[in-house]
């Protein structure tokens, strides 16, 4: 996502939208409860643990909207991570928790293993 900050005003590529529920992160195949802040086209903001080195990728899973997120960090802070969409799958099997959250990643896959687009 592009950010500009002009007289104290942020430019974004895509307006972000309130979100303010639970998601789940799913690293290397472990699904983390998380929670989603706010939501755009083109990325997400979510509440999650911060990590000492990041992955090239994580898969975001968003049980409200039925979707998967393959994405990438873009920047972490104060318990707050910013993530950049690559691609986005449905899903339609039951989600089932945390447990179900790494299932559906797998069931909707196969993702590029260096979250290039195809």
């Amino acid at each position: 996502m592009s950010q500009i900050e002009v007289l104290g005003m942020e430019k974004r590529a895509y307006r972000r939208y309130p979100a303010s529920r639970k998601a789940y992160l799913v690293v290397g195949g472990e699904p983390l409860r998380c929670r989603l802040i706010d939501i755009a086209a083109g990325g997400a903001r979510i509440a999650a643990p911060e990590f000492a080195n990041a992955p090239p990728v994580l898969h975001l899973v968003d049980p409200a909207r039925r979707l998967v997120h393959l994405t990438r960090m873009v920047w972490q802070g104060d318990g707050q991570m910013g993530l950049q969409f690559i691609e986005s799958r449905a899903f339609t099997e039951p989600l089932g928790g945390a447990e179900g959250a790494g299932r559906v990643v797998d069931m909707v896959g196969p993702w590029p293993k260096d979250g290039r687009e195809n």
